[in-house]
């Protein structure tokens, strides 16, 4: 096929066609700037080989324990998905990959049964099972040895969270005139560079050299692990396992010795956000940072639980109303409800409940699971909380799974509220009981049924299906399953307006006080249980294979 080539060209031209081959081939023509006669030379380009991916993902993430413990650090949830998968969408949308190799190790069957073949992810997986952990990074690479059939090909480890970056344009970077192309970033802080390792470039922005975990740091570049290799980097590192079978191979290690041998190694900065997520602080950066980004465009919905007779909810809608940040206010309604045309008449959506769903729990579940958006904040329909303090919630849901208000802070308790001594103290044992029951998920409570909270809704998708209490207890329920997975809940005091003398009657009794009870000790049983079930599962898969 010719293409059609422009006579009358000003500046630069750019033409793009296919040659039906075997395979599509794209060609890009760049006019030389020269002219005969009236016409452009134009250059040929063809374009480099197709990469595959390569994820290793057969380390333990002892680091991260102990999230670790029954979960694979690359399945560790990011606002709503796996690590893994995100290093997925980047070598498929970034890269043009299709073909992707993950090593497998420990806890490696979660991996292979969440992402099966790849098809519902849009790429071909093939998986290689590394038996020998200790041997680290290099001996997973090596392995895959045998599935990598391109000329070249990306590595990309599972635990480090990458944000808006520029890893498309590696793709226009000159990776074929190396053997590996190691990719990092400036930064301030040294001890990430500690933690990974240090890139040393010349004047001219070329590696000098690499340096694994340097105890001393006089380089502004953090090593990354993303590298673009070359097929002939696994023979490298099949002679260097021969002639050090004992003492092993350090992967950043033995391409520093080839460089310094060969001069081999390019170098390609990374842009964006760059989190390796190698324990709790930086598993919560990475979320963080990924729902900072996307925040602005997050939509929210206001979930408003009615008993179904409050004759002041038009008060409360227009209250919430005048925020203007809601993409739906909805009314949680009882199916024997008579507000629902008031809620209709003033701009909400009414949720009516099933006659079955009864139960404060029940109604809000069944409402929860309806929602869309991708926020979900609750509140309650007599006005209990101020729409201001809408704001405090949202300030903080970027740092946490669930925000949630305190109302035992006596300086924003209104005067007469249902919130008086006695109660206040009841509430605080009970904070204080699943900080006990459960230290090690640093939270700090004091109020575990305070039903003002926000929730991000890929949180809730996490929980739902492990929530089974149906009362007002279940406020307590989704702070303890959240926490029994690792994922971040934060409470803040909130102004408090209540004097629902029937709300007192309902809720705050002695025998809802040992529901709360019954319920915390129930869940910090039932987890310990799980816990060992699932470390015993695990010995016997290691028995299994061994």
């Amino acid at each position: 096929m010719t293409p059609y080539l422009p006579r009358n060209v000003s500046g630069r031209a750019f033409c793009r066609f296919e040659l039906r081959h075997n395979a599509s081939k794209h060609l890009s023509l760049t006019p030389n700037l020269s002219m005969i006669e009236g016409s452009y030379f134009y250059t040929i380009q063809f374009p480099m080989t197709k990469l595959q991916g390569l994820i290793p993902a057969a380390g333990k993430g002892v680091r991260a324990r102990p999230y670790t413990h029954s979960i694979h650090k690359g399945m560790l949830d990011i606002h709503g998905a796996p690590n893994i998968q995100r290093i997925v969408a980047i070598m498929r949308d970034q890269l043009d990959i299709e073909e992707i190799v993950i090593v497998i190790g420990y806890l490696g069957e979660t991996i292979q049964a969440f992402f099966g073949d790849g098809a519902n992810f849009g790429v071909k997986i093939r998986y290689v099972k590394n038996e020998d952990l200790d041997k680290g990074l290099a001996w997973s690479i090596a392995l895959a040895q045998h599935e990598i059939t391109a000329e070249h090909f990306c590595i990309m480890l599972c635990d480090e969270c990458y944000i808006s970056s520029n890893h498309n344009e590696i793709l226009n970077y000159n990776y074929t005139d190396y053997t590996v192309t190691c990719c990092g970033l400036p930064v301030d802080d040294n001890r990430l560079i500690q933690r990974n390792f240090a890139v040393y470039l010349d004047e001219q922005q070329n590696i000098k050299s690499l340096e694994e975990k340097p105890n001393v740091v006089s380089s502004r570049i953090l090593g990354t692990g993303t590298f673009v290799c070359a097929r002939s980097i696994f023979a490298h590192l099949t002679m260097l396992f021969e002639l050090n079978s004992e003492d092993g191979v350090e992967f950043v290690t033995a391409l520093n010795e080839l460089h310094q041998a060969q001069s081999t190694l390019g170098f390609f900065e990374i842009e964006g956000t760059y989190v390796n997520i190698n324990d709790r602080d930086s598993l919560h950066l990475a979320k963080y940072h990924e729902r900072k980004r996307c925040f602005e465009q997050s939509a929210a919905g206001l979930l408003i639980y009615s008993e179904g007779h409050e004759a002041n909810i038009n008060f409360t809608i227009a209250r919430y109303a005048e925020l203007g940040f809601f993409e739906t206010i909805s009314v949680v309604l009882p199916s024997d409800n008579t507000i629902e045309d008031k809620v209709l008449a003033h701009g909400a959506v009414p949720i009516v409940c099933p006659p079955q769903c009864t139960q404060y729990g029940e109604k809000l579940r069944h409402a929860m699971n309806l929602a869309s958006e991708d926020i979900i904040i609750l509140t309650e329909a007599d006005y209990s909380f101020s729409s201001r303090d809408v704001d405090k919630l949202l300030t903080y849901l970027p740092e946490a799974d669930m925000v949630i208000g305190s109302r035992t802070t006596r300086q924003l308790i209104e005067q007469g509220s249902n919130m008086d001594g006695l109660v206040r103290l009841a509430h605080h044992a009970l904070g204080l009981l699943v900080e006990v029951l459960w230290w090690n998920r640093q939270g700090r409570f004091t109020d575990v049924g305070c039903t003002f909270r926000a929730i991000w809704k890929s949180s809730w998708e996490n929980i739902k299906d492990d929530l089974v209490s149906d009362g007002p207890e279940f406020s307590a329920e989704m702070m303890i399953e959240l926490m029994r997975q690792h994922q971040r809940v934060i409470e803040i005091p909130v102004s408090y307006f209540n004097q629902s003398q029937s709300t007192k009657k309902q809720d705050q009794t002695a025998s809802i006080f040992f529901r709360f009870i019954k319920l915390i000790l129930t869940r910090r049983l039932s987890g310990q249980a799980e816990n060992s079930s699932r470390k015993g599962q695990l010995q016997k898969s290691v028995n299994a294979d061994s």
